[in-house]
């Protein structure tokens, strides 16, 4: 009798049978909970006189219905933010309220990331298990005219928060429009604008490549850099962020195979140009495994080799040999989340663990949501500077099977 009841809570519950340490604990993680055990009502000066003198605490305790402002509700999401507070007394046992947002992007112009992103604003609502009101806006294209149009009809249905999926051009399109709602744009860098920002109801979510590849320039400065980039937008910009970081350039060139059936030819050609420098990989991870391999194959013997966001994939270690990557070193800014909330956008077919437009689309919902919900959990720790996500970066190794931590 006593084997069968051990058999029904093994199967009822799986995760207590698995004793290595390898495997995540049943147990719930902690939470950090303010409770108010003054009896006294505190009024807006009241709370503003305990930010002036610092008690955080008693200043978010105190926060109730009836002395809050803008500036209150904005005080008190950054402190429960950079403090990671789940509940603070005004919410307990409350009702989570209504939230909305909507999601905006041009189909022709992003292909593939218009489903992904539906499933990643999806997948984090799910997760917070709230009621929301979510829809999705097809702008045909990134002109100015069908820009308006469509964020016309949002602010008619409704909606005042907009995830935009946009490429830069959009971006820019925006930033002249200056909508009069809060649009988050996941997929662009505000350095990447043409002109100056004009609105201070966007927030640009992109990585920055810039800053990337001053990184890596950083780690060996005084040795000889070459490049090989891809004719793109992005791969243009990467190869010009390049070139301003290291003086020492001393040969470049555009990659594509379609483009240069000859590659393996030419490389013979470069052995004593790229031997001993430091090689960018500005190229996409098909060119780059490509690129990867045609230096193994004649011998090449670099410095280093670097690369971006852009190839933090785990399909670069499947499509390359381990000595092809020995010697290889990737800038990365997407950082560990939950793997509960990980493995529920799989779920959807959401990765946030190398798709960095998905990441970086995650956050901008949890910007708009822990403004709306302030005790929400809260999965990301980037902050915003003057409308832009700050990134971390950090700088990995790719190993036989997956990309290490390098320790300078």
């Amino acid at each position: 009798m006593l084997k069968k009841i051990i058999l029904c809570v093994m199967l009822i519950y799986p995760q207590f049978g698995l004793a290595s340490g390898k495997y995540l604990s049943p147990l719930p993680s902690p939470n950090m909970e303010v409770l108010n055990l003054e009896s006294k009502k505190c009024s807006t000066s009241c709370l503003r006189n305990f930010l002036e003198q610092g008690q955080v605490f008693s200043f978010i305790a105190n926060v109730n219905k009836d002395n809050q402002n803008a500036m209150i509700v904005t005080e008190l999401n950054t402190l429960l933010s950079t403090l990671e507070i789940s509940e603070i007394p005004y919410f307990l046992g409350a009702q989570k309220p209504f939230f909305s947002v909507a999601l905006m992007f041009p189909r022709k112009s992003i292909g593939r990331y218009s489903s992904t992103t539906t499933n990643v604003i999806l997948s984090y609502l799910l997760n917070q298990k709230g009621k929301f009101n979510f829809e999705i806006f097809d702008s045909k294209t990134e002109s100015l005219e069908d820009m308006q149009a469509i964020l016309q009809t949002i602010y008619a249905k409704g909606y005042r928060q907009v995830i935009a999926v946009v490429t830069q051009e959009g971006a820019n399109a925006l930033n002249m429009i200056n909508p009069n709602m809060s649009v988050f744009i996941p997929t662009v860098h505000k350095t990447q604008l043409n002109t100056e920002i004009n609105t201070p109801n966007v927030i640009f979510g992109g990585i920055s490549y810039a800053e990337q590849i001053q990184s890596l320039s950083a780690l060996n400065p005084n040795v000889k850099a070459t490049s090989f980039y891809d004719d793109s937008t992005i791969g243009r910009q990467m190869q010009a962020y390049t070139q301003e970081e290291n003086a020492n350039l001393i040969y470049s060139r555009s990659f594509n195979l379609k483009k240069n059936p000859d590659f393996q030819k030419e490389m013979k050609n470069l052995r004593s140009t790229l031997r001993s420098t430091r090689i960018f990989l500005n190229t996409p991870v098909t060119n780059s495994s490509i690129i990867l391999s045609q230096i193994t194959y004649n011998d090449i013997r670099p410095n280093a080799i670097y690369s971006t966001q852009i190839n933090y994939n785990p399909s670069l270690l499947s499509i390359t040999q381990e000595r092809d990557r020995s010697n290889m070193f990737i800038a990365n800014s997407i950082m560990p989340l939950d793997s509960l909330f990980v493995e529920n956008a799989k779920l959807l077919n959401a990765d946030l663990e190398y798709s960095w437009i998905n990441y970086t689309t995650a956050f901008g919902v949890e910007y708009f949501y822990t403004k709306s919900v302030p005790s929400a959990k809260r999965f990301f720790k980037e902050k915003i500077r003057n409308q832009q996500v700050q990134y971390n970066i950090e700088i990995l190794k790719p190993t036989s099977t997956r990309f290490a931590p390098f320790n300078q």
